[in-house]
Order: C-alpha cells, then sequence, then structure tokens
C-alpha cells in the first residue's frame, strides 16, 4: 500500500510540474505579445532608407498586426485557462457503489488530485447533513469521522457500527467555485446464516457427514465462523477426523465442517455461529448401518401379524346372519 501510494504521489507531483512549465510558458508567449503589441513594431526612420509611401505601407501593416495580436490575446481567458490546470480533479476509479455489513465500520473513500488549498467536506444527502470538513468533524452522531493521512490524496468517510439505516447517497464535496462533488451510495446490509438440509439430518456410521453453512449476503467475510457440537466449540485443529474449510464467493460466504467417518458419538446438534449473525443449526443422526434393515424387518413382521391375527368381527357376523335366518324361517311358518 506504501509503495502504490508513493507511485501515485510522484505521479501527482510530476503532473503538477508539467502544469507548472505549461503555465509558464503561456505566461511567456503572452508577455511576448503584449511587448510587440506595445510599441516595438517598425516605424518610420531615416536610417532605414525607405521612401515615405513605403514608410505610410509599413506603418499600417504594423497598425493592422497590432490590432490582429490584440484581438487575440484576453487576459481574463488566459487567466481562467491557467487556474483550470490546477482545478482539483476527482479520481474517477474509486467505486460509486459501496456495500457494507451491520455492525461493522463502514469506509467511503474519495480520491482529488491537485487540492491545493481547497477543502474536502463529507455531506448525507438524505437530510443535506454536513458531516465532515476536512479533518473535523460537523455531526453530533460520533460514529462518523474523517480520514486523512498526510501527503495523500484520500480523504474517507469512516462510519462506526453502521445500520440499515444509514443507507443512502453521500458526498465527496471540493470547495470550488462552483462546488464539485462525487456521489457514493452505501447499502448496508443484514446477512443470515442457514445450513444446509436443516434441521434434520440423517447418515450411516462409517459414512461422510457433510455440514455446508451459507452466510449471506456477506460483502465482507465474517470475521471468524465458529462451529459448536453439543454446545461446545469444536477444536478441528486436534480433533483429526473433522476439517473445516471456509470461501469466499460472490457476495457471499462458505463454510463447510467435513467428517470423513462417523460414529454414533458424532450425532448431536449443530451450530454455525458467524461473527456477524445470528446462529443456525441442525440435529444430526448417525445410525449404525443394520438399525434401518432391522427396523424394516420389524415393521414387516408386526404387519404380517396383524394380517394373520383373527378379527373379532367374524363370530359376530355368523350370529347375525342365524338370528336373519331364524327370524325368515318363523315368518314362513305363521303363514
Amino acid at each position: 500500500m506504501q509503495t502504490g501510494s508513493s507511485m501515485l504521489q510522484r505521479w501527482g507531483q510530476s503532473l503538477i510540474w508539467t502544469k507548472v512549465v505549461v503555465g509558464l510558458f503561456v505566461l511567456v508567449s503572452i508577455a511576448a505579445a503584449a511587448d510587440l503589441a506595445s510599441g516595438n513594431s517598425i516605424s518610420s526612420d531615416p536610417a532605414l532608407g525607405l521612401p515615405p509611401e513605403e514608410e505610410e505601407d509599413v506603418g499600417d501593416l504594423d497598425a493592422v498586426g497590432a490590432g490582429e495580436e490584440n484581438a487575440g490575446v484576453d487576459p481574463a481567458s488566459w487567466s481562467d485557462y491557467l487556474n483550470s490546470l490546477f482545478d482539483p480533479v476527482f479520481d474517477p476509479t474509486v467505486p460509486i457503489n459501496v456495500s457494507a455489513v451491520e455492525g461493522q465500520t463502514a469506509h467511503l473513500v474519495c480520491r482529488v488530485n491537485n487540492l491545493g488549498t481547497k477543502t474536502v467536506s463529507w455531506i448525507r444527502h438524505l437530510d443535506t447533513h454536513i458531516l465532515t470538513v476536512g479533518s473535523f468533524t460537523y455531526t453530533s452522531d460520533h460514529r462518523f469521522s474523517a480520514l486523512h493521512r498526510e501527503g495523500t490524496n484520500e480523504w474517507t468517510l469512516q462510519i462506526r457500527q453502521p445500520t440499515v439505516r444509514d443507507s443512502g447517497l453521500y458526498e465527496c464535496q471540493v470547495s470550488t467555485k462552483p462546488i464539485r462533488g462525487y456521489l457514493i451510495t452505501l447499502n448496508v446490509v443484514v446477512p443470515t446464516a442457514r445450513i444446509l438440509h436443516a434441521p434434520e439430518l440423517h447418515t450411516d456410521e462409517g459414512g461422510a457427514l457433510n455440514l455446508t453453512c451459507v452466510v449471506s449476503p456477506s460483502p465482507a467475510p465474517p470475521e471468524y465462523i465458529f462451529w459448536y457440537h453439543g454446545g461446545e466449540v469444536i477444536n478441528y485443529e486436534t480433533d483429526g477426523s473433522v476439517e473445516v474449510d471456509v470461501r469466499q464467493g460472490d457476495g457471499i460466504t462458505v463454510s463447510t465442517l467435513l467428517v470423513a467417518k462417523a460414529t454414533l458419538d458424532h450425532s448431536g446438534k449443530y451450530q454455525c455461529a458467524p461473527s456477524n449473525t445470528d446462529r443456525a443449526s441442525i440435529m444430526v443422526h448417525v445410525f449404525k448401518a443394520e438399525e434401518p434393515a432391522a427396523m424394516h424387518t420389524s415393521g414387516a413382521s408386526s404387519s404380517t401379524l396383524l394380517l394373520r391375527q383373527p378379527s373379532t368381527c367374524a363370530p359376530l357376523s355368523l350370529v347375525l346372519l342365524l338370528l336373519a335366518r331364524y327370524f325368515l324361517s318363523s315368518r314362513a311358518f305363521v303363514t
């Protein structure tokens, strides 16, 4: 960073000296033109040996030339031009869209070349409130402050503990006439964590246990992501059976916990705990390899027993059938 800053500073100094040389050249040109127009033109002189007619012609030409020179030189316009050579210029490579995580310090960077004696201010467009002027803070909200290192062209607005309400448009202004500004949009987001396949995961003993925690949106990676098992932090550096990997993607952070060969002791509640959001949890069940088959056999046997068990409704149906036949036969006998 220091090397880049030194190169940028040397480049800025070279640009300033180039403009100084151009300005001096322009001033010399103006002085020469003014000197010629003031009376160093050819005049009639007997020593020149020119006839009176030619002297008059030369005088006319001098008058015309002087008029043309005077017509082309405008001191005010040259002054404006010289001033424009040293006007402050914003660095267009600075990002105009900045994302920050709620609660994590945000920085809005503004780079100004050829600042000279001008002053840099930060304005919040939401309420047109002046936040900082130079290195001084002009707001009662002490979360805002200006950062500037002497000898650099960077003026940074720092926002500590930002919230979603701080999202919006901010302007870096330079005290030129008219005022020049550079607009930057701040977007403060609230990340969330989730574990894939939650809330429960089943696996066999001896198989791989893979838990993936996704934190998004995550413009900046969390300071840390801890994994918990049964309420205790997993120390994957001392536990050789556990591996943890963290990857940063486009606006997301992914942490993966891998157990190559799961045992019954790996059952229980797991939690993913990033530094910038609430925890996410999942319940893991590790079964012995024969347990599912045994459960299936037991279920099948129970079903068979249920099918073979005699129904208590059969005798009752037989009794009703005999009573019906007896009732019909009795009516036929009476008739």
